[in-house]
């Protein structure tokens, strides 16, 4: 069916204008999103948000990926998907699904597209339709399916055919090539991620006394990267597209096999001059802790109240 302007009487749909249904248009939500995220998936992994033409109301970026808004290809590709809806009504998804947006005035001609001012200011109204997500589930009983968006831009969502001659039936290819790419690209399976070894620097222990009934056998400092990166149905494997963090941790290992656990050891950290203990029992045999700061690491290792050794580290370099 092809849509023609036709006049809209009190505001209602003539009878040979069908509404786009509500799975229909979240299919076509799903696959635009999907495309946006395969550009932000491109441009920075794991790192950045990835923009959509249905935006919501959330608590912000997971963890520390950025905002979309902070990438200008991001940018651009937002405004590009909302300029195309503007001036033909469809985004890449909603070609696929067979629906467009149309410009539906009360007592206007239905059946133009929107345009690209009205189309930016209906993504605006969407944040209307973000409370609660009632503007979204509106087309649901809405007679002319519409969202508190649609209501106020003055649009309807309506079924629409793609056209059969050529050059329609090239573009329904092309956004099937490109929504095909965004789900294979944008589509977020889980997480993988882990925590690898970058570099170790042993602390020269002080002499021991060897009636202490505890001796400490090692103390390392260690650079640690954790990553973590989200799995796609495209099996990408660059290494560039995760999401890394270095961090310092202090392990100390100990004889404790035929110690009593009462009393506790002490590991006293002091980084800028500033100490901190962490305590362990002393049939545990080793204890792992976080370090902050930038300067050599003082370590000094005390059971039942007495020092049984002390180190200097001194942070390891980068592998």
């Amino acid at each position: 069916m092809t849509v023609t302007e036709t006049e809209l009487p009190h505001g209602r749909l003539l009878p040979d204008l069908e509404p786009a249904s509500w799975s229909r248009r979240v299919v076509a939500a799903l696959l635009d999103s999907a495309v946006l995220g395969a550009v932000a998936w491109i441009v920075a992994g794991d790192g950045i948000t990835a923009p959509s033409l249905q935006p919501t109301f959330d608590s912000g970026p997971a963890d520390d990926a950025q905002p979309w808004t902070s990438s200008g290809v991001l940018v651009l590709a937002w405004l590009l998907m909302l300029v195309l809806q503007g001036l033909t009504g469809q985004t890449p998804g909603r070609r696929v699904v067979g629906i467009t947006v149309v410009h539906a005035p009360v007592d206007g001609p239905v059946g133009g597209p929107p345009g690209v001012l009205r189309s930016l200011a209906r993504w605006v109204a969407h944040l209307l339709d973000a409370i609660l997500l009632i503007g979204y589930l509106r087309p649901l009983w809405h007679p002319e399916g519409r969202t508190f968006a649609d209501g106020l831009l003055r649009t309807v969502v309506l079924r629409r055919a793609p056209r059969t001659d050529a050059r329609g039936r090239a573009v329904t290819v092309v956004a099937w090539v490109v929504v095909a790419a965004g789900v294979l690209l944008g589509l977020r399976l889980g997480d993988a991620g882990g925590t690898t070894v970058d570099a170790t620097a042993r602390c020269p222990l002080a002499a021991q006394d060897p009636d202490a009934g505890l001796r400490v056998e090692d103390v390392s400092l260690m650079r640690e990267v954790e990553w973590r990166q989200s799995q796609r149905l495209w099996p990408w494997d660059d290494g560039a597209r995760r999401v890394e963090s270095e961090r310092l941790s202090l392990d100390v290992v100990w004889d404790g096999t035929d110690v009593e656990p009462q009393g506790p050891l002490v590991v006293r950290v002091t980084t800028g001059g500033v100490p901190v203990d962490h305590q362990a029992w002393g049939s545990d045999g080793f204890l792992s802790v976080p370090v902050e700061g930038a300067g050599p690491v003082d370590v000094e290792v005390l059971w039942r109240d007495r020092t049984l050794t002390s180190c200097t580290a001194t942070l390891p370099a980068a592998g």
